[in-house]
């Protein structure tokens, strides 16, 4: 599926396997341009803005918008 992301989800291509199963979902309801439009694919750390990785060193190589990658935080980190 991810390696025709960009022929499914031409607007803002969902980079991971969670943005994609999300974004199918989100298509179902919402399947029209602007709703695309709406929903951006940027580098995420449990759902932080792109900004908010600069602060961090170790945030700037994960994108992981749930936040599972986040050690110490939840049970199922990595």
């Amino acid at each position: 599926q991810m390696a025709h992301a960009a022929e499914r989800f031409p607007i803002h291509t969902p980079m991971n396997k969670e943005e994609y199963y999300y974004r199918s979902i989100f298509e179902e309801y919402f399947p029209s341009e602007s709703a695309a439009l709406s929903v951006p694919s940027v580098p995420s750390v449990a759902c932080s803005t792109a900004e908010a990785l600069a602060w961090d060193e170790a945030f700037k190589n994960m994108n992981d918008p749930s936040g599972r990658a986040v050690a110490g935080v939840h049970q199922e980190a990595y």
